[in-house]
Order: structure tokens, then C-alpha cells, then sequence
């Protein structure tokens, strides 16, 4: 599932100077002459820490139970009173927003159109626009919501097209994107996972993918 997290919260103002004093610029008439801009000027308004409280500074989650909510409460308590100034043209609040996967806490990214058609970034023939490609469990979900077959159980490892020497097992193998699914009857002769260095033998998965299978069965 896809978790969105809200930070850096802040009030985007434009403003439309009419005279000198809109820009704070005053006390200068006897001694400057001033040109309007061009055009509107936009500056980034920064609402105060939540856990600044001028005596002392802690961390946002000590003093509120809601920290993404008083921010936004902040920013529009702060453009409510800046909409008032004749020199504002416009007000908006605005943050940036992070995706991640529930599961694996990666960055959630999705299928293309694109990329679901091209069996090299796919899991199988049922992928589609808008599915995960950060883990397995990810995976699942979106396709279980969806009525979409799961990924199929009958795979027992996966092969690296570009390095054919590469055989991965399911624990090994099943988060990573364009690699082939192999089932028992692609392995006449079985197999072990390669996972690990390959200049180091002991640093190697080792397991032979048939046996996992089996007892993945029972």
C-alpha cells in the first residue's frame, strides 16, 4: 500500500508591488526613484517549528500528536491573514509529499503503460499500468484488490536474461524487476541460487531451488 508523508510545509505569495512601500522599501522618497517590476513577485513563507517555543526547541512529535495537520492548520492561519494585504495577488499553501511502500518502506514507483507491455520491466503477462515494483507483498496487494491472478506460485527461481550463469531463488530472486520466472519443469537438471559473491563460494545462497520448492510444498 502506498503511505504519503507531508513535510516542508510552506505559503507561495505573489505579490504585486503598487508603490515602494508594498516592498517594505521607505523613508527613501527625497533621496531614490523606483521602477515597478516587470511582473509579480513570488516569495516562500516558512510557518514556525512546531516545537519551537522560544525559550527551548524539541522535536515536532514531542508537542503535537498531529504534526502534518498543525502545519497545515499553521499555513492557512498564515495565507488567511496574508489574502487580507492589498499588495498580495495570491495565496497557496503547499508541501512536499513522499510515496512509500507500507510494506518495504522504499519509494513507491509504478508501472508505466510502457513498461507493464515490455516483458523486460514486468513481473509476468498480468501486469498492468499502476502496479508496484518495489516487493512482492506490494505486489500481492494491488493485484488481490484488483481481481489480478498473483504472481504464480509454480516458480521456483529466476534468471538473470542478460547473465544467463545468474539463478536466483524466490527469496532471492521474486523483488527485482526483469528477471525471468523459471518453473521446476524449466530446470530438468535443478539448480542452486547464485545470490552472493561470486569470487567467495561460502558467501553464496547455495540452496537448491528444487528442494525449497519441496518443502515450500509440504
Amino acid at each position: 500500500m502506498k503511505q504519503t508523508y507531508r513535510d516542508e510545509w510552506r505559503v507561495m505569495v505573489t505579490l504585486k508591488p503598487r508603490r515602494p512601500a508594498d516592498l517594505g522599501l521607505t523613508g527613501l522618497d527625497d533621496l531614490a526613484e523606483f521602477v515597478a517590476p516587470a511582473g509579480p513577485i513570488t516569495v516562500a513563507v516558512l510557518p514556525r517549528r512546531l516545537g519551537s517555543l522560544g525559550f527551548l526547541s524539541a522535536s515536532d512529535s514531542l508537542v503535537s500528536r498531529d504534526v502534518e495537520g498543525d502545519y497545515r492548520r499553521r499555513c492557512d492561519e498564515i495565507a488567511d491573514e496574508l489574502r487580507n494585504r492589498p499588495q498580495v495577488d495570491e495565496v497557496t499553501v503547499t508541501c512536499t509529499e513522499t510515496h512509500t511502500c507500507s510494506h518495504c518502506r522504499l519509494r513507491w514507483e509504478v508501472l508505466t503503460a510502457e513498461e507493464a507491455a515490455d516483458r523486460s520491466c514486468r513481473q509476468d503477462e498480468h501486469s498492468v499500468e499502476g502496479e508496484p515494483v518495489c516487493c512482492r507483498p506490494a505486489i500481492d496487494e494491488f493485484r488481490a484488490e484488483r481481481g489480478i491472478p498473483l504472481l504464480d506460485e509454480g516458480v521456483v527461481a529466476y534468471r538473470n536474461p542478460d547473465r544467463p550463469g545468474v539463478l536466483l531463488c524466490r527469496e532471492h530472486g521474486e523483488a527485482w524487476a526483469g528477471l525471468v520466472p523459471l518453473t521446476s519443469d524449466d530446470l530438468p537438471d535443478g539448480g542452486v541460487c547464485t545470490h552472493g559473491d561470486p569470487a567467495n563460494p561460502s558467501d553464496q545462497c547455495g540452496r537448491d531451488v528444487l528442494i525449497v520448492e519441496a518443502g515450500e510444498q509440504e
